[in-house]
């Protein structure tokens, strides 16, 4: 098996419409894939653009962890627990689907594009009570950083995940390697939401390059350094993950 895959943005499944592109990095609605169904615990991970004031119109979800990630733009949320709200860069919103949930996902701009993340996760506990929880995180702080978005741990830093996973954010620098350390027995997804970086692991003499898109999949999680290429403003999201079975 090899250490590591390299998956291009030009392989994801594909989705375009009048108000909706949206690209798919494991099987989802029409795009189906044997290959390419999840990554473990990872199910989800979907980039959209919606157009303004369009967008996802009611519709259910169950017993996923679901983290919506704006990049660009405004997420409009409205839901069947009675909750509102939108959501802009820099926030995050969680949402434990459990034992059922409705919800829409509107453009809130009507003249700005809305472009986000969609990232969901199986979680250990299945028929929990359905939430929200949107929290604001200083990018600053992920400036040469991994700045933790989720993780199983119960407390004001981060986002909470019923499943033994953490969630990244990190814009890497051009002048140093930010370096990552798995734990023993993980897998790790390393998806680019703004790129070109280059990546570099112990396995490798020549660093790998991605571009915008493209994400790497460790089933046997190694240590590696991350290094913007040429500017600054490039933006990763790091998924650390148990282990993959093969």
């Amino acid at each position: 098996m090899e250490p590591y895959e390299i998956r291009r943005s030009e392989s994801r499944g594909k989705l375009a419409s009048d108000w909706l592109q949206a690209r798919f990095s494991f099987s989802f609605g029409s795009y189906q894939e044997a290959a390419r169904m999840q990554f473990g615990a990872l199910r989800v991970l979907n980039e959209d653009w919606v157009q303004p004031a369009s967008g996802f119109a009611m519709h259910p979800h169950r017993d996923m962890e679901i983290f919506m990630i704006p990049l660009a733009g405004a997420i409009a949320h409205a839901d069947s627990l009675g909750y509102q709200a939108v959501i802009r860069p820099g926030e995050i919103m969680m949402m434990r689907a459990g034992t059922g949930i409705h919800h829409s996902q509107m453009n809130a701009d009507d003249r700005v594009l809305d472009h986000h993340l969609q990232v969901w996760l199986t979680p250990r506990q299945l028929g929990q009570e359905p939430s929200i929880r949107i929290q604001r995180f200083d990018t600053a702080e992920r400036e040469g950083k991994w700045q933790l978005i989720a993780s199983e741990r119960d407390d004001d830093v981060s986002l909470p995940l019923d499943q033994d996973a953490k969630l990244y954010l990190t814009r890497p620098r051009p002048d140093a390697p930010l370096n990552y350390v798995p734990s023993p027995g993980r897998s790790l997804y390393l998806h680019v939401a703004s790129g070109p970086v280059s990546v570099q692991t112990a396995c490798s003499a020549v660093p790998e390059q991605l571009d915008t898109g493209d994400a790497m999949a460790w089933p046997s999680a190694a240590a590696f350094a991350v290094t913007a290429i040429g500017h600054a403003g490039q933006e990763l999201l790091l998924i650390d993950l148990p282990a993959v079975s093969a």
